[in-house]
């Protein structure tokens, strides 16, 4: 009798398009919020009970929702806050559990953030952002850059 292929553990089923579009939704929609400076929509995408983390640039994490929504409420708070453009995406992901990693386009540098998202009943929510400088990618499009394939950004390999 052939023998059947072992199942995979529930943390590597598929994660398919449908729902790597809803994180890319939810990873959207941290960035609209952070650009409106609405505290509400931000408070709203993290997860309401759990572990969490969030580490701002050049400070400690942030381990605890309330001392993390602080923070953001600190940060849209302020009148000099920077306008952040988020590029690059890709994600990753299993059953109930995302990564976006993107890069965050300031007006005076960039950074790189992973967001790290739950798929809870209400849909997938912030459970951590890490966010950190990086070298400055020169976005001009080359000759080169023109005839050459582009990589599905979803795909690990």
């Amino acid at each position: 009798m052939p023998r059947r292929p072992p199942r995979l553990p529930p943390m590597m089923a598929e994660f398919d398009d449908d729902e790597r579009e809803a994180v890319l939704a939810a990873n959207r929609a941290f960035y609209r919020a952070f650009n409106e400076r609405d505290y509400e929509a931000m408070e709203q995408l993290w997860a309401p009970t759990g572990a969490m983390v969030c580490l701002h640039p050049g400070q400690g994490p942030l381990h605890e929702r309330s001392e993390i929504l602080r923070s953001w409420q600190g940060i849209l708070g302020h009148p000099e806050s920077p306008k952040v453009r988020c590029t690059d995406e890709w994600v990753v992901g299993r059953s109930g559990l995302a990564i976006v990693v993107c890069r965050e386009i300031l007006a005076n540098g960039q950074l790189m953030a992973t967001n790290t998202f739950a798929r809870l009943a209400s849909g997938w929510h912030i459970v951590g952002h890490h966010s950190g400088p990086v070298p400055t990618v020169d976005r001009r499009p080359t000759a080169a850059a023109a005839v050459a394939p582009t990589r599905d950004r979803r795909k690990l390999h």
